[in-house]
């Protein structure tokens, strides 16, 4: 089912970026996969990753599902039908983009600060300063997967990481250094990395979050003309 998985995504290779990395990174099971549309499992983030045009695809995907507690619909219109059906509260709507380039990125640090991946110890600064809702045990796999922490004149000023469904972010800079181009070179930084082994880094931007799009941008990454959505 992979290679009809793969036609299936293909036709469209940005919007389903997350979908193609899944299979690439073999860490998505192939639910269904025909020309109407592909339904995977993201295991390592219990994630189901869902892209169909048809209401009656949806439905059939929707019986394999049976059960789900995060997902991810790459068309928009369904999420209300699928956040009833599967009881899910909250959701969030992505921009999708991600970085094509052949060559890897001037990562711009800026003078006095270091770039080094974080160690277990600094776990209580992560989870003290990271703006969004994590749980320990989840920032702790993140950080033994290879988040980058930034340090200027050896303090912690910011990190990244990617999420265990492979997309970039767990970006943050504390406040007193920002505008300093730490997140371009974080980010830049883990671009890099993934590029050396063999990826394409990319990223879902929450549409209201208008300081990331600027960031990516400058970055060079292609945006999709379509948004993707989470429902948990």
């Amino acid at each position: 089912m992979n290679e009809k998985a793969y036609e299936y995504l293909e036709r469209d290779k940005l919007h389903h970026i997350d979908m193609i990395e899944s299979l690439n990174a073999k860490t998505a099971e192939v639910l269904y996969a025909e020309d109407d549309g592909v339904l995977l499992y993201n295991v390592p983030s219990c994630t189901f990753m869902i892209s169909t045009e048809q209401r009656k695809t949806l439905d059939r995907m929707c019986e394999i599902m049976r059960e789900a507690s995060l997902m991810i619909i790459h068309q928009i219109q369904f999420l209300p039908f699928l956040r009833e059906r599967f009881g899910l509260e909250e959701r969030m709507e992505c921009f999708q983009c991600a970085y094509f380039g052949n060559k890897g990125l001037d990562e711009h640090i800026p003078e006095g600060v270091e770039l080094r991946p974080l160690e277990m110890a600094e776990l209580e600064f992560v989870m003290k300063n990271y703006e969004h809702d994590a749980e320990e045990d989840y920032i702790a796999e993140r950080i033994k997967a290879g988040m980058i922490g930034a340090f200027c004149n050896g303090e912690p000023a910011g990190f990244i990481g990617t999420h265990s469904e492979g997309s970039m972010g767990i970006l943050q800079i504390l406040p007193e250094y920002r505008r300093k181009g730490i997140a371009y070179s974080l980010e830049a930084s883990l671009i890099n990395r993934i590029l050396g082994q063999g990826g394409i880094p990319y990223a879902q931007i929450v549409t209201s979050n208008e300081a990331s799009l600027r960031l990516q941008k400058k970055l060079g990454m292609a945006f999709s003309d379509k948004t993707v959505g989470w429902l948990y």
